[in-house]
Parts: C-alpha cells; sequence; structure tokens
C-alpha cells in the first residue's frame, strides 16, 4: 500500500464506517486501494523519489481514489475533515515557522529560489522521460519584487483529473495549499488555476501581515 493511503487510512476507514455498513465499508477500502495501485502503476509516479515534486501526485491518486469508492459522495467539508485528521498535526507545526519573518532575510528568499530553480531545470530534463508529465513551471513572470513567485503552465494532478472525470473535486485538493500556507503565517495569493481552466496556476507567497496579502480578495 502506497505510504499516502497508509498515512489517511484511518480517517478514510472511520468515514466510511460512519457511513456504511462494515462490510460494504470493507467493500469500498479495497477499491480504494486497489485503484490507487493501479493508478501509481498505470499512470505513473512522475519518477517517485527522485522528483520533489512526486508526493503531490501520489497524495491525489489516494483522494481520488477514496473519492472514486464512495461513489464521488465525499464532499469539500468531508476532505477537509480528513486531511486535520490525517495531517492537522503536521500541518500545525508549520506555525513555528513565521513567513512573515522569513521573508525578511534575502539569504532565504535566494535559497528558496535556487530550489524551485533547481526544480525547474529538473523537470525540462526528465519530462517526458523518467518524471512523465510532470510540472511546467516559470519563475516569476510578472516581477513580483517581494516574496516567492511563481507559475506552473501544466500539473499531472490537473491532466489526471480531467482525464478521469475528477475535474469538480480538484479545486478542493489545490485549496490544501491555502490550508498549509496559512498554517505557516504566509498567504498564497492565487487568481488563476488550471482546474478551474484559466490556463496557469499562479503563486504569490507572501507573510500574512504582508499589505498585499491584507488586501488580497479572492485566491483560489
Amino acid at each position: 500500500m502506497d505510504k499516502y493511503l497508509k498515512m489517511f487510512k484511518p480517517a478514510m476507514t472511520k468515514w466510511l464506517l460512519d457511513h456504511y455498513p462494515i462490510e460494504e465499508a470493507k467493500k469500498r477500502w479495497k477499491k480504494t486501494v486497489y485503484l490507487d495501485e493501479k493508478w501509481i502503476r498505470e499512470e505513473g509516479d512522475l519518477g517517485g523519489k527522485k522528483n520533489p515534486m512526486a508526493n503531490n501526485m501520489l497524495e491525489a491518486y489516494a483522494f481520488f481514489a477514496f473519492y472514486e469508492a464512495v461513489d464521488r459522495s465525499f464532499t469539500a467539508e468531508d476532505l477537509n475533515s480528513l486531511i486535520d485528521a490525517a495531517m492537522g498535526k503536521s500541518i500545525r507545526m508549520l506555525s513555528h515557522f513565521d513567513v512573515n519573518r522569513l521573508l525578511r532575510h534575502k539569504w532565504i528568499v535566494a535559497a528558496i529560489n535556487r530550489y524551485l530553480n533547481s526544480y525547474k531545470k529538473k523537470a525540462e530534463k526528465y519530462r517526458g522521460n523518467e518524471w512523465g508529465n510532470t510540472w511546467v513551471m516559470r519563475m516569476n513572470p510578472d516581477g513580483h519584487k517581494k516574496g516567492i513567485a511563481f507559475v506552473y503552465d501544466t500539473c499531472p494532478l490537473n491532466d489526471f483529473a480531467r482525464k478521469h472525470g475528477y475535474i469538480d473535486f480538484l479545486p478542493n485538493l489545490c485549496y490544501i495549499d491555502q490550508i498549509t500556507c496559512s498554517a505557516a503565517h504566509g498567504k498564497l495569493i492565487r487568481h488563476k488555476t488550471l482546474a478551474d481552466g484559466d490556463g496557469e496556476c499562479n503563486y504569490w507567497i507572501l507573510g500574512d501581515k504582508d499589505p498585499d496579502a491584507l488586501a488580497d480578495v479572492g485566491s483560489k
């Protein structure tokens, strides 16, 4: 069983037992495991451990498998509860970081940008081969003078969701970015997403006390 499904299993099985008789719950859990393993095998793992972004795809497989196994009756509210049950402790640990303070240090911003540029270059090299349809990325195309900014022009989660008919549920997964950023006292300004058909996902990360962050409305 994939590591993400193992992590989500207690919360997912609890949800199943809250909604179905025990034998039906077992049946639907088996379907979840089957679909998750099938997609990893057939759709690929984007290079696995070699690709620092691959975990996002594996996490999505787990959620989509569960969504399908329960006849797509799993709501955004259910997902938020599951995320809190399975990942809440780890997410709350992010509160020990403060994006407001971290982004004041130019060397930290530079280090993050070097890391992102390193991924971008590797993705350009391995995309279409070992890393499959991994993300296509551009660094700060809008020329922001503060924070961290980049754009994804493609996203394998979006490709998968559209291929399998899960595009209605994908924005709920995308919102995890907002949850994790907020937990670290940050603000993700993102007004375009591939999930909503905008042609790109534009990320601009600031501290949540920054004037632009405070003024922002409508981020996805």
